[in-house]
């Protein structure tokens, strides 16, 4: 198994097989695709160009940059933001879903260049410090490619002595409650947990459909529960983080690294940071893949329905992308009847 799919698993260990599936290896091909590197606000349907959102972004409190993980171009993008945001005088905090909080004091350490081991890392090369945050990460597996789409964020912070944090639940609750759920946690894993209270029917209809064609239409009701609870678990958590670093940190805005799902239709981590601070303004923009094949922009700007409540589009902003194909996961799998 690579370590894609590892890290993937990581997240959310019995995740979406279409994301897994995904991470084998793309097919080399891209769409002659009009949208592709264009911006749009989805409320309107207007254009916006990269200075005109960025004008937006610098009046935030938190920015979400949601991605595909495994997209190149859309960590090249999250890149430039963040460095136009610096250039224009702001001192961004960066959050990362890929990192626990429990991971924090290793990306301060070596943000900070403190800590008696970084500091004898750092009597060699720089090399050398990027390699001991790798290993205390667990990172040494990673490709070059992988391990540089974020580790780029975190030295980008060393170099602007910005405000780094993990913001996800640590990997062995994730692991433990999506196997057992809630109910099979003792009392210490519960205690790491920091529920919002924020309960939607709703959402949870749409999130159970959602596994379901993460798993080819597969999806015990139990199996689905799990998910379901590790989920919100996981966005209750980062909604914590982030409203935390918020209140207490002068930097602004909190620039939140993360997968599209966890913002989709603005709920998610969106809606639980609303829920514990309506103060806080937000911009959800979400790096969008174009279709396998070309499609007008209202196809991208659809509101969903599940249990008689209307989603808005995806994301307040799409920046469309080239995509990456890896054909039909599903091929061959039967279908559940």
């Amino acid at each position: 198994m690579g370590y894609a799919h590892q890290r993937f698993s990581r997240l959310l260990p019995v995740f979406s097989l279409l994301l897994l599936l995904g991470c084998a290896g793309p097919i080399k091909e891209r769409p002659n695709d009009p949208l592709i590197g264009r911006i749009y606000d989805t409320s309107n349907g207007q254009e916006l160009s990269p200075e005109q959102f960025l004008r937006r972004a610098e009046s935030a409190d938190v920015l979400y940059l949601g991605e595909k993980h495994d997209n190149a171009e859309h960590h090249a993008r999250q890149l430039e933001i963040i460095q136009s945001l610096v250039d224009r005088g702001l001192t961004p905090a960066i959050g990362f879903e890929f990192f626990d909080v429990g991971e924090t004091g290793y990306l301060k350490q070596y943000v900070e260049g403190t800590g008696s081991s970084l500091k004898i890392a750092g009597s060699k090369s720089k090399k050398s410090q990027e390699q001991w945050l790798r290993k205390r990460l667990g990172w040494q597996d990673a490709s070059e490619e992988y391990w540089g789409f974020y580790f780029s964020l975190v030295d980008l912070a060393k170099t602007h002595k910005l405000e780094v944090f993990g913001a996800d639940l640590p990997s062995g609750v994730k692991s433990r409650l999506s196997r057992v759920g809630l109910k099979g946690l003792n009392p210490v894993e519960l205690s790491l947990l920091t529920p919002t209270g924020l309960e939607d029917d709703a959402y949870r209809q749409l999130m159970y459909e959602a596994f379901r064609q993460g798993h080819c239409g597969w999806g015990e009701e139990e199996l689905l529960k799990r998910l379901y609870q590790t989920w919100i678990a996981r966005n209750d958590r980062m909604a914590m983080s982030i409203v935390q670093i918020v209140e207490d940190n002068t930097a602004r805005p909190v620039v939140v690294i993360l997968g599209n799902g966890h913002i989709q239709h603005s709920q998610g981590v969106f809606e639980r940071v609303a829920h514990l601070n309506p103060r806080l303004r937000q911009i959800n923009l979400g790096f969008r893949e174009v279709s396998s094949s070309p499609h007008p922009l209202p196809y991208y700007l659809k509101t969903e329905r599940a249990g008689g409540k209307e989603f808005p589009p995806d994301h307040q902003v799409i920046w469309f992308s080239s995509r990456q194909d890896y054909g039909d996961p599903c091929a061959g799998i039967p279908t559940p009847q």
